[in-house]
This record gives structure tokens, C-alpha cells and sequence, in this order.
């Protein structure tokens, strides 16, 4: 018979067992460790925990002023975002979906807060501010980005609600800066409204500006003309000269009668004669005088009063003058007052609308800090720490089960002695440099 040889079953190899049975023996081994390593892992708990909790009360508080904005209504964008909305019956907003932005449409939120992230408005807070010493900031730029990081703006698109939120380190300042943010938003947005009535309001002030001219100069040319011909009022003027003239002519034909008269009685060397012949003369000089003789108008207009006022022959070319630089001075005025009762109606229209946000929600000066979370930043720290601990034991582990010739030690113990060495001939050099 054939003796039979004992069968002799193979090494259990580790590697072969079911891998539930082996992922159970490597965290059962792991907690083996961590549990050997517990005083190590407690000193990190407890160092980790005093150590951030002395860095979570270092960083400054944080305080948060909110505001919410309204902006005004839209001209369509609103109101046909609110008719495909009742057209698709809300479906819409479930899937996170607004019948504007699928459109392209403009809503009036959109623009105001771009306005609000705009670098006009941010310069104009950093240089009201003092930004860059607030922020330990040498450049524009960089006080920008830092203020853009502290500021949140939100639109809600259904509601058409801007929230404003600033941030900093000083409750008051955060407050006064939001405020400042509102009145920045009201005044870039007027100077960018674009209505009917601002162009109105434009037009008509540059337009006021030169009837303003026109009427200056009409009036100029109508006062220069009346000092330089001494006239007043054309018809008033013709009118009363006309009567001195008629009240001369019959004391001059009076004079001349009565004169006839003494002549048949006195003799030519006569006191009575001599005088009413003297007399007659100053009536006939003056009413020459006043008469005048023809002249052209060109030449009437160019030629001064040859007396206190001009006479009668050359007052009808004077007149005409008058009267045209007379019209145009009242043409301009009647012009410059009309345009300044439609300026000033532009102006309401304006005002009403002027694109100016509503304040639902003005901006508060928060009580409480919204950062740092101390008890959060204590966890957290002390929660890596302990993984951090945790993956150092276990590899510490692995690192003190390699074999002395293993390629890593032998890597690393070159690594160390490279490294001692270079630090060796550091400190050598300083000697010698030394004093």
C-alpha cells in the first residue's frame, strides 16, 4: 500500500481574506493605536483648543449694516416679466427661472446694481472715506478691491428688492458708509437718467442761455440808440413835438402881425419894433430848429441830435429804427420768458422722474458682530487637529515598521544628512563673517 503523505494546507495569507473581515482588523488596529497614543492626541486637543481660541478673540470684530433698496418702476421690463409670469402660471419660478432674463430684458434692479459696483461710485466713497489710510492701502486699487470684498449687494428678481450689506470692523463707519452708498447711487443714476423730460431740461437751458445773449444785446442796441438820438417813445414823442411846433408857428404869426401893425405906427428905430422883430427871429430859429431839414435815414441814423431832441423831419427815419430795435429787444424778451416758464416745468417733470431708489429698509447700526464666529473657528481648528493627529499616528507607524534598508529610510536619512550639512557650513560662514 501507498503511504499517503499528509496534506498540509497553505499559509493563511492576510491578503486573501475577505475584504469586510480585513477593512474591520485595519480600523479595529487603527483605534488600537489612537487609543496607545491617547495622551499625544489630548495634548494636541487641548493645545489646538487654547490656541485657536486665543487667535478667534485676536481677529477684530466684524459688524454688518444691511439696507434695502427699491428701485423704481420700469418702463416694460417689470410688467411684462409680470405677465409671463401669470401667463405661465408661476412654473417658472420653480424651476429657478426668470421670464426677463430669458427674454434679454433689462430690469431697472439690474441696472442699479451695476451702478452700485460701479469704480465711479467706489472712488468717490474712497476719497469721502479716506479709504486707503482706513485700509492700510497705498493704491486706489487696492482700497477699491477691499471695499468691493466688504460690500454684498443682492437683487431678489421677483420682488425687485436690492439688499446693501457693508461690513467692517466699526459699526458706525459700516452705517455712514451705506448711507454714502445711497446717496452715490441717487447721484450717478441722475446724472445717467436719460428721459424725455432731462433732454427737455437740457435743451431748453442752453437754449435760455442764448435768448439770454440775444436779449442782452437787443437791449444794448436799443439803449445806445435812444441815449445817442434822445428818444423815448415814438409816437408820444412825435406827438408832443408836433404841438410845440403848431404852438410855435401861431405865436410866430401872432408876432408877425402884431409887428405889421406897429410898423404903420412907429418908425423902424422903435424899442416895440426892434424887440417883437427880435422876438420873431427866436421863433423862426427856433422853429427851424425843431423843423429841421430832410436827411436819409442811413444818415439820419449815423448823424446825433443836433439839440435836445431830435426834429421833426428826421423823427420819422429815426422812428422807424427805434421802433425795429424796439420790437426785437420785446421779441427777445417775450422769448426769454417763455423758454423760462418751459425750463421750469421741465424742471417738475424731471424731478418726477428722476430715477431716485426708495429706502425700505435704511441702513442700521448693527448691535451684534456677524464675524468672528469664535466657537465655530475653536471646533474647527480642534477637529483638524485631531485628524491631522490621528493621520500622524498611524503614519508614524507605518514609518516605524519599515525595514532599516528600505529604500524611503535610506532616501530620507540622505535627505537629513544633506540638510545638516548645509546648515553646518551656514553657521561656519557666519563665524568667520562674524565681528
Amino acid at each position: 500500500m501507498e503511504s499517503r503523505r499528509p496534506v498540509i494546507a497553505p499559509p493563511y495569507e492576510p491578503e486573501f481574506a475577505p475584504q469586510a473581515d480585513r477593512r474591520q482588523r485595519g480600523m479595529a488596529g487603527k483605534l488600537t493605536l489612537w487609543w496607545r497614543h491617547r495622551g499625544f492626541l489630548w495634548r494636541v486637543l487641548w493645545i489646538t483648543a487654547l490656541l485657536s481660541a486665543a487667535v478667534a478673540f485676536i481677529i477684530p470684530k466684524r459688524f454688518k449694516s444691511t439696507a434695502k433698496l427699491v428701485a423704481p418702476d420700469g418702463s416694460g421690463a417689470t410688467t411684462l416679466s409680470g405677465i409671463l409670469n401669470k401667463a405661465s402660471g408661476g412654473s417658472s419660478g420653480g424651476l429657478g427661472l426668470d421670464p426677463s432674463t430669458l427674454l434679454g430684458l433689462k430690469t431697472p434692479g439690474a441696472f442699479y446694481t451695476a451702478v452700485l459696483e460701479s469704480r465711479t461710485v467706489q472712488d468717490h466713497l474712497v476719497e469721502k472715506f479716506d479709504l486707503r489710510t482706513h485700509y492700510s492701502k497705498k493704491y486706489y486699487q487696492d482700497a477699491r478691491k477691499k471695499l468691493y470684498s466688504n460690500t454684498d449687494i443682492e437683487e431678489d428678481k421677483k420682488s425687485g428688492v436690492i439688499t446693501l450689506s457693508v461690513t467692517d470692523w466699526n459699526a458706525q463707519f459700516a452705517q455712514s458708509l451705506a448711507d454714502s452708498y445711497i446717496a452715490e447711487l441717487n447721484r450717478v443714476a441722475a446724472d445717467l437718467n436719460t428721459s424725455a423730460a432731462h433732454r427737455e431740461r437740457e435743451f431748453l437751458e442752453q437754449r435760455i442761455q442764448s435768448a439770454k445773449q440775444d436779449l442782452d444785446l437787443a437791449s444794448m442796441q436799443l439803449s445806445e440808440f435812444s441815449s445817442k438820438h434822445t428818444m423815448m417813445d415814438v409816437q408820444q414823442q412825435s406827438r408832443t413835438m408836433m404841438d410845440a411846433a403848431s404852438r410855435l408857428q401861431g405865436e410866430l404869426i401872432a408876432s408877425q402881425s402884431e409887428l405889421k401893425g406897429l410898423e404903420q405906427i412907429y418908425s423902424q428905430d422903435n424899442v416895440r419894433v426892434r424887440s417883437l422883430r427880435a422876438r420873431i427871429g427866436e421863433l423862426q430859429s427856433q422853429l427851424k430848429k425843431m423843423v429841421g431839414s430832410y436827411t436819409t435815414p442811413s444818415a439820419a441814423e449815423d448823424a446825433p441830435a443836433s439839440g435836445d431832441y431830435p426834429s421833426i423831419r428826421t423823427m420819422p427815419a429815426l422812428g422807424y429804427r427805434f421802433q425795429e430795435l424796439y420790437r426785437q429787444a420785446k421779441t427777445q424778451e417775450t422769448i426769454f420768458e417763455f423758454l423760462t416758464q418751459q425750463y421750469e416745468l421741465a424742471r417738475v417733470e424731471e424731478a418726477k422722474e428722476l430715477p431716485v431708489v426708495r429706502v425700505m429698509d435704511p441702513p442700521n447700526v448693527p448691535e451684534k458682530k456677524t464675524s468672528p464666529i469664535r466657537s465655530l473657528i475653536v471646533g474647527i481648528s480642534v477637529f483638524l487637529a485631531l485628524v491631522l493627529g490621528c493621520w500622524w499616528v498611524v503614519e508614524k507607524e507605518k514609518w516605524e515598521q519599515l525595514a532599516p534598508d528600505d529604500s524611503r529610510r535610506l532616501l530620507v536619512a540622505e535627505m537629513a544628512s544633506d540638510v545638516r550639512k548645509a546648515m553646518r557650513k551656514i553657521g561656519t560662514r557666519r563665524t568667520e563673517s562674524g565681528p
